[in-house]
């Protein structure tokens, strides 16, 4: 009974949760993967301090979402709207363009990893393409509930392969510092060569280090766009249960969601201060992210590369999912604003204004790679 009754009580917390995880799932991605290790490589512990900062100062910015959906029954975007156009058509304009960015980066990243993993031969750009177009399709055929699903589960085992992984990386340097004392003190005619977790690395807050922490701290861990994002999935989720949700239960939702977003930061800047050089490192992020996984694997051991690969995978391909299901569902709220006959339309606007910026995208990185 006791068993039974911890499953049921487990079930009615996760069932619970939603968008708070939905907006972990898009913050979690290159801003972790890429750069909270980097940071970590780069400075070590003490980039931590700006980590945390980040998440402090951008909460209230972020909270404001589900508050305002939960408490009024609409969104930003209607609320952004009734301030007038000069404000809105700007806003409008620009989450268009920045749509197209977060595709490709997103896509490519997704693309970088698999390509490492499990497709050497395929090229990035059709990759890329392929992984936009199955985020589509499951959001398009199973609308929101199941890309709630989806990304919940995607956010929970991007925890524990995490957990996992940094596990592994405290042990493996523990054992490596540990067996070096001993074979220093037991002989003198032996060698080891062991990882330096002692190695020197720049101050974080040396002058040097600003260009860096301005990228880090505007990315970590998002936009502010992450906001709108969070009240139209708390709107969506009261329409598709038919159940409008309440104050404490979306307040609940979101700090759940961002404290875990705040936990994984820490955590991947952990990993990145444990195993990875401060030198050597690919400044692409996409290539940046393939040699990751080989880094981990090198230190920890190759028996760990299915973890840390489907630990990559999942924060790459949660944040890809959110994205393509956050920036069309952001313009379609826009363009019903600016023209109210459009909520009558039976076409599948969403999925349509997805397809254009997936092909904008895909154009995006045929010219970069092309160059």
């Amino acid at each position: 009974m006791t068993t039974a009754a911890s499953k049921s009580r487990l079930s009615v917390a996760l069932a619970q949760l939603g968008p708070g995880l939905l907006m972990a799932g898009a913050a979690i991605g290159v801003s972790h993967l890429v750069q909270s290790t980097r940071a970590g490589a780069m400075y070590g512990w003490g980039s931590l301090i700006f980590v945390l900062l980040a998440n402090l100062m951008k909460y209230p910015f972020y909270e404001y979402g589900h508050r305002y959906a939960a408490a009024s029954g609409q969104n930003l975007i209607q609320a952004y709207r009734q301030q007038g156009k000069r404000f809105f058509l700007p806003f409008m304009v620009i989450s268009g363009i920045s749509a197209v960015g977060s595709f490709a980066v997103d896509a490519f990243v997704a693309a970088m990893l698999l390509k490492f993993l499990l497709f050497p031969q395929v090229s990035e750009t059709v990759l890329a393409v392929g992984v936009l177009l199955f985020c589509w399709s499951l959001i398009a055929v199973g609308r929101y509930r199941l890309f709630e699903q989806i990304t919940k589960w995607c956010v929970i085992f991007l925890s524990v392969a995490t957990m996992a992984a940094v596990v592994m990386a405290v042990s493996t340097t523990v054992s490596a510092n540990l067996g070096s004392g001993l074979l220093a003190a037991n002989s003198t005619s032996s060698t080891v060569e062991v990882v330096d977790t002692t190695i020197y690395r720049p101050s974080v807050f040396s002058w040097s280090a600003v260009p860096f922490l301005v990228a880090f701290m505007g990315w970590m861990p998002g936009g502010l766009e992450l906001s709108i994002w969070q009240s139209l999935w708390v709107q969506a989720d009261g329409q598709d249960s038919g159940e409008a949700t309440s104050l404490a239960e979306a307040s609940f939702d979101f700090n759940f969601g961002y404290i875990l977003t705040v936990v994984l930061a820490c955590l991947f800047l952990v990993l990145g201060t444990l195993t990875l050089p401060a030198q050597g490192m690919a400044a692409e992020p996409a290539a940046f992210a393939g040699q990751l996984v080989g880094m981990y694997t090198n230190y920890i051991g190759a028996w760990a590369e299915p973890v840390i690969g489907l630990c990559a995978l999942a924060a790459i391909f949660s944040t890809t999912f959110t994205v393509v299901d956050a920036f069309p569902r952001t313009l379609e709220a826009g363009l019903q604003e600016l023209v109210p006959q459009v909520k009558e339309a039976s076409f599948p606007i969403r999925q349509a204004i997805a397809l254009i910026h997936i092909t904008l995208a895909d154009q995006h990185l045929c010219i970069k790679n092309a160059g």
